[in-house]
């Protein structure tokens, strides 16, 4: 676990100094520079090239996360690896580019009346599906070879500082809209670009394949993850995009920019997992390939508790403070309070259930992950279809709470009955008594005229004291020690963690 901790902490910082940057560009831009049609326009944009982007990959994500410790060899350049998954992904380009073609006309027309300004831009889906399927492969690519920070600096970092200053120059009137929307697809696409100048820097690209080193039955295997991978990759995300393209659909692009300005704040309880979920990947895929099954069994317990304490963090600065969030956002954004609650609690579920995703796709039983996807997929288009119509807004988020509550538990009952790997004990109940004493702590505290005091005063007391409690509680030991490693570096003490 040491490798995971120390690594995802890198992560987990640059994603949080990403999130911040991504609350100013959702706070000024979204809320203020622009409209909520223009901003529905731009998150339906990324949120479509996000599936076609994994679809492109045609499951060589998947086949690097699962097979990549078959080809690890520094000396053999990883024989050669990283040639199959990019000529892979010109395949699924390809294919992606014809379909686009044919059924162009098709989407425009259904988009014609509610969300016109879909129709007009369709095209950024060409670059913008190319570019993520390379930044795709090159990031699982990067987190396999253990250098998972790269990927999470140019694309929560890097990007968002492109797309805060071409924001500001947009609001100084320096260019219209059209020009932004062009500026900024330009520096999405650029994260693929970026990433691949850097591993070639750190001379990791290899694409020169040894010979005879795929064997008919290693390619035989391969190509079954592939396929399932392929599956579970678009269903895990329709899983978090289709609320987005559903919303458009049945009420419109206005109301899919509301939608997606609300969900961000949930998002933000997503860093942690994410951070952790890029470093244990590769590190539960060797234990299950050299038969260190302790180490998965400890990997999970302690995910599953310390991206719990983190998101209960971010939860309790989010759940505080409610009020002074809706006072701050434009009225036309009222009926995301429920939207922000929901996704929030929502995200939450995942985080805490660790990463029971990683274990199940990298073992030999990965096929059962995909059957799960395929099965909440169905589950999360129906309850958006149903749920969307009568309680609108609200009813997207309550989907996406039943979604992952039961993916989630589906996949706590496998591990459990397949691996024999139960993560949770007592601690889990005493974190959640900790925070629900923090919360109403916070609360009670009187409020004043002034909204963005309110936010750092409720904000500071519940987390602060929510991370006291569980600090002394000894609780979660990975949490402490490096809680005390990373306050004393800030203190200007002398005994960091070493990089």
């Amino acid at each position: 676990m040491g490798i995971v901790i120390k690594q995802a902490f890198k992560t987990t910082v640059y994603s949080y100094v990403g999130a911040g940057l991504g609350f100013l560009t959702v706070w000024f831009v979204y809320r203020k520079w622009l409209t909520p049609e223009q901003n529905g326009l731009i998150n339906l944009l990324i949120s479509i090239s996000a599936i076609t982007g994994s679809l492109s990959n045609l499951g060589m994500t998947g086949v690097t996360l699962r097979f990549f410790p078959y080809f690890r060899d520094e000396e053999k350049k990883h024989h050669g690896f990283l040639f199959y998954p990019l000529i892979i992904t010109l395949v699924g380009y390809l294919i992606f580019t014809v379909i686009f073609f044919l059924l162009k006309d098709e989407v425009i027309a259904r988009n014609a009346e509610k969300s016109s300004l879909f129709g007009i831009h369709i095209g950024y889906l060409l670059p913008l599906t190319f570019f993520t399927a390379m930044y795709y492969i090159f990031d699982t690519y990067s987190r396999s070879i253990y250098l998972p920070t790269a990927g999470i600096v140019i694309k929560e970092v890097l990007l968002r500082i492109g797309i805060l200053i071409a924001a500001f120059l947009y609001h100084l009137d320096w260019y219209n809209f059209e020009s932004f929307l062009f500026i900024y697809c330009t520096l999405t696409c650029s994260i693929g670009v970026a990433l691949g100048i850097y591993l070639t820097w750190k001379k990791e690209v290899h694409l020169v394949p040894v010979k005879n080193f795929v064997t008919p039955k290693l390619s035989g295997e391969m190509r079954s993850v592939a396929i399932f991978s392929i599956i579970t990759g678009l269903s895990s995300l329709l899983i978090t995009s289709l609320d987005k393209i559903i919303v458009n659909d049945q009420i419109g692009l206005q109301a899919a920019g509301v939608f997606s300005l609300a969900a961000y704040f949930g998002t933000i309880i997503q860093i942690p997992g994410r951070s952790l979920v890029r470093i244990s990947a590769a590190v539960i895929s060797d234990s299950w390939k050299s038969g260190h099954h302790e180490n998965i069994r400890s990997v999970y317990h302690k995910t599953c508790l310390n991206q719990m304490i983190l998101g209960l963090i971010i939860f309790l600065g989010i759940a505080t403070n409610m009020d002074n969030i809706m006072l701050l956002l434009p009225p036309e954004y009222a009926e995301g309070r429920w939207v922000i609650i929901l996704m929030s609690i929502a995200y939450l579920i995942d985080l805490a259930t660790g990463v029971n995703g990683v274990i199940i796709s990298t073992s030999a039983y990965y096929r059962y992950d995909t059957f799960f996807m395929l099965l909440l997929m169905i589950v999360t288009a129906v309850t958006n279809m149903m749920l969307i119509p009568v309680m609108g807004l609200t009813g997207a988020a309550w989907a996406a709470v039943i979604t992952y509550a039961s993916y989630n538990f589906l996949r706590y009952v496998f591990i459990w009955k397949k691996f024999n790997m139960q993560p949770y004990d007592i601690s889990f109940l005493k974190i959640l008594f900790f925070a629900t004493i923090a919360y109403f702590s916070a609360v009670i505290i009187p409020a004043t005229d002034w909204a963005y005091l309110n936010i750092f005063l409720r904000g500071t007391i519940a987390c602060g004291l929510f991370v006291l409690l569980v600090f002394k509680s000894n609780l979660a030991m990975d949490f402490n020690v490096t809680l005390i490693k990373y306050s004393g570096m800030l203190l200007g003490k002398k005994d960091h963690p070493q990089n």
